[in-house]
């Protein structure tokens, strides 16, 4: 395809789910239109959700072909013409391809903690500062709603507060803290939230 649309800069794989970016096409990527958490693929596109343009999902996208196409062919001007030079770009070319191939843009283990906890609350393996305001707001109220259901109209920060939370809270209190300090990020808010880390670690430990 020379002209149109493509994904490209594939990152962030956790649980068969990963952050690709459209980019405008016309023989190379030129205008990165939006990034996704990807959950399937179809022959028509993406199944995912739309997320913030992700910095490194973008460089991937504009990067790894280049740097590729660029590796095979500095290693085939080496084999025909050695020399320190040739072999040198040949070597630093390819380390920059697989590094951009195989490491760059894999998920850390913190970001693993959050992302299975909101696979778990929401269905998406996705960190909530990759969301918009508005889209973090709706995961915030489904969850908060769930929170009073399940608690008699409980306040979850008082809870957490007051230290009123057992082992089948703590994933919707962490949830919450993490969406509330994206929403509306303060240091009490920041605070709530590595109490509710600490709280949600420290039960998992105990109870796996």
């Amino acid at each position: 395809m020379a002209v149109g649309n493509i994904f490209l800069g594939s990152v962030k794989k956790f649980n068969q789910q990963q952050i690709e970016t459209r980019f405008t096409l016309v023989i190379l990527p030129l205008i990165p239109q939006y990034s996704m958490v990807v959950v399937g693929k179809e022959k028509s596109g993406r199944e995912g959700f739309r997320i913030k343009l992700h910095r490194q999902s973008v460089i991937a996208g504009y990067l790894r072909s280049p740097l590729t196409v660029g590796s095979l062919t500095a290693i085939l001007i080496a084999g025909d013409r050695p020399g320190t030079l040739s072999i040198t770009i040949a070597v630093l070319l390819t380390l920059a391809a697989l590094y951009m191939l195989f490491l760059y843009g894999h998920t850390r283990q913190e970001e693993k903690e959050e992302r299975a906890l909101m696979q778990e609350l929401t269905g998406i393996a996705a960190m909530a500062s990759w969301f918009d305001e508005e889209s973090c707001q709706v995961q915030y109220n489904a969850i908060n709603d769930s929170y009073k259901d399940n608690y008699a109209n409980n306040n979850w920060k008082t809870d957490l507060q007051n230290n009123n939370i057992n082992y089948q809270k703590m994933p919707l209190i962490y949830g919450l803290a993490i969406f509330n300090a994206t929403i509306h990020p303060s240091d009490e808010n920041r605070a709530l939230r590595n109490k509710a880390k600490m709280l949600y670690d420290g039960m998992k430990k105990v109870y796996g």
